[in-house]
């Protein structure tokens, strides 16, 4: 009977440290998600991993079909409407892979490339 209790005890022991603090989330969950652009050297970044294989580094390869971005004349939103997007020509959408600051830097970027 003692064990049977002493068992009990142990149990709700472990039941009770292992359910406590689970339901807290750290502080930096709770902070709200920043749209703004990413720098200009982050974006850099990014275009050299998702970009440059298509565009090249300046913007001017033009590989698979991919336009020269040195010569685009795209508005801002227009940009980032292509970059989340993709088009029927061959470029794949990127809303799904980059986050939205990764985008806006990154359409800054894009201009920046422009002649």
């Amino acid at each position: 009977m003692v064990l049977k209790n002493s068992i009990l005890v142990l149990s709700s022991i472990c039941l009770l440290s292992t359910g406590c603090g689970e339901t807290e989330k750290p502080e930096e969950s709770t902070k709200p998600v920043s749209n703004e652009p990413i720098s200009l050297e982050d974006a850099r970044a990014v275009y050299t991993l998702n970009c440059a294989s298509c565009h090249g580094p300046d913007g001017t390869l033009k590989a698979s079909n991919a336009k020269d971005l040195s010569i685009s004349s795209l508005d801002e939103k227009a940009v980032e409407q292509m970059i989340r997007k993709g088009n029927d020509k061959g470029m794949m959408p990127y809303e799904d892979m980059l986050s939205t600051p990764e985008i806006k830097g990154l359409v800054k970027f894009v201009q920046n490339l422009r002649k």
